[in-house]
């Protein structure tokens, strides 16, 4: 008797206050949403316009949360608590980050969450986070727990009131935007991209179509059954550089000022290619694009299920290796290659040991891709060894918001001359081997927002992505005279990750109908101007 006192409900509410009370919970959750609405709102709406969003917003909650009376007129259980409890942690953990790192949660962020490993977890958990998880997570989920609902006592009340909730919140929302309609409605046609950020049906439907996407959908495809490989006597060997959140606004190879990331690849011949631009702005979408015949209009998860450059050139002989040190891997590029390693090393120069075994048993024609873990956030100061902490002051924490944006800056600065040190010193293992043709391809999978406009990270729905999160560095150097003379006179030409895969294909003289000579920028005879 005392063990059923000691866990029995402390609190009675009826069925409609714990409706209210939830459809309240969710629409204060939703104020990533208001803000994003009144900051696109003209200055001089009225009081009246302003108050209708959360307004309708609690009206339509209060409806959905009394959709299904046949669950109330038939169940005396507590339907709505195990329901809820999922919602609530949607809501808590999408308003958090959508608030404090200016993210989206959308398909593309849902199936990169999926595809993050426990090191990528923690590097997110901070006082901050815990302390809103407990104030919007934890606590709302125990008050559920000890809330006992009384139901309606009749059959005919515990499905009426359910019904007339439902249609009186409808009722009222519907009321207030037709008194609003001229407003309203164009606002959102014309702000369509602002259903992005609320919650947590958003996120729902996100997941849906991440799942969706995800399932079998037809077998592996492919796509260059006609492919061969050129004879060619040079002996060829290319480094792929696939760098991590690195974005050209902090490249000082292209006009970057405040600090000077790029000493190491400024000694050497290289061409900067200041014009390009990702597929993406997460590394589930970029890194699948840019080594896949679609191009970014056309792409989809339907990719995994065909042929990429890599498969492709593996096929007609090329030695294709990925070694890679990023904690998201390769996102399935690599899933049918022979070589794969992959390393969980703080640091990428640890990368460079890898790639020097591998050059002691080089076959004809070489590829090796190296993808580095880079400047991933929000974590930057990890991402490089004290002797690279050359500007001051730095951003120790992963709480980016707490940070001013000088040390935010230098701390990202510091991640991106590490990795200049990377490739510099990759560049000079090429230049000992004069055996071979040897070439580097350097660029990112996506840019990274710093803070510009209270965003942070990556992850952003494309069309609405911020210049910071698709604008990508690229470089490129070659033992070859007239590749680099070629590049030289495209480095300022809108490119993108479209162009890498006939530029591969190309480079090692693939010949097959999937080879697209106008997007291959170190083919003399390509379209100039054309990506």
């Amino acid at each position: 008797m005392q063990k059923h006192k000691l866990f029995a409900p402390k609190i009675t509410l009826s069925w409609l206050h714990f409706v209210l009370l939830s459809a309240f919970f969710f629409t204060c959750m939703n104020f990533n949403f208001f803000i994003q609405i009144y900051q696109n709102l003209d200055s001089d709406s009225s009081l009246a316009l302003k108050l209708s969003f959360p307004v309708i917003y609690f009206a339509l909650a209060i409806s959905v949360l009394s959709a299904p009376p046949p669950l109330t007129l038939f169940l005396k259980i507590n339907l709505y608590k195990i329901l809820l409890i999922p919602l609530i942690w949607i809501s808590c953990l999408s308003a958090y980050f959508m608030f404090f790192y200016g993210v989206i949660i959308d398909r593309d962020m849902i199936d990169n969450v999926l595809k993050t490993d426990t090191q990528e977890v923690f590097d997110l958990l901070s006082p901050s986070l815990l302390i809103f998880i407990f104030l919007f997570g934890i606590l709302p989920t125990l008050l559920i727990i000890k809330t006992h609902i009384i139901y309606p006592k009749t059959l005919k009340w515990r499905f009426l009131l359910p019904l007339l909730t439902f249609l009186g919140g409808l009722v009222f929302a519907v009321g207030i935007f037709y008194s609003q309609s001229q407003t309203l409605i164009p606002f959102f046609r014309n702000h369509i991209f602002l259903r992005v950020y609320e919650t947590p049906t958003r996120q729902i439907y996100s997941a849906v179509l991440c799942v969706k996407q995800s399932l079998p959908q037809k077998e592996f495809e492919e796509i260059a059954k006609d492919a061969t490989l050129r004879q060619d006597s040079k002996r060829k060997l290319m480094v792929f550089v696939l760098g991590e959140t690195a974005r050209a606004a902090n490249y000082s190879l292209g006009g970057y000022s405040i600090n000077d990331t790029n000493i190491y690849t400024k000694e050497k011949s290289i061409a900067y290619f200041d014009n390009f631009y990702s597929c993406g702005t997460s590394t589930a979408i970029s890194v699948p694009c840019m080594f896949s015949d679609l191009s970014k209009e056309n792409f989809s998860k339907s990719a995994h299920y065909r042929e990429n450059a890599l498969d492709i050139l593996q096929k007609v002989g090329v030695n294709v290796i990925w070694l890679g040190n990023n904690s998201g891997g390769c996102q399935g590029v690599c899933k049918n290659l022979e070589k794969v390693k992959s390393l969980k090393s703080p640091y990428d120069e640890n990368l460079l040991l890898e790639v020097s075994e591998q050059l002691k048993s080089l076959k004809e024609q070489n590829l090796i891709i190296v993808h580095l873990q880079g400047s991933h956030g929000p974590l930057y100061y990890q991402r490089y060894p004290d002797a690279f902490k050359r500007f001051l002051p730095t951003c120790d924490t992963n709480e980016l918001q707490k940070c001013s944006q000088e040390e935010l800056r230098n701390t990202y600065d510091n991640t991106i001359l590490y990795t200049d040190f990377i490739v510099k010193s990759l560049i000079d293992m090429l230049e000992e081997i004069p055996e071979y043709e040897t070439s580097l391809i350097y660029l990112s999978d996506h840019g990274e927002s710093l803070g510009e406009n209270g965003i942070y990270l990556h992850g952003m729905p494309y069309f609405i992505a911020p210049k910071e999160q698709i604008h990508i560095p690229f470089i490129f150097f070659s033992s070859n005279p007239a590749l680099m003379q070629i590049a030289q006179s495209r480095k300022s030409l809108p490119l993108s990750q479209d162009n890498i895969f006939s530029t591969l294909l190309g480079y090692f003289g693939v010949e097959s109908d999937v080879y697209q000579v106008r997007d291959d920028l170190l083919n003399i005879d390509s379209k100039e101007g054309e990506s």
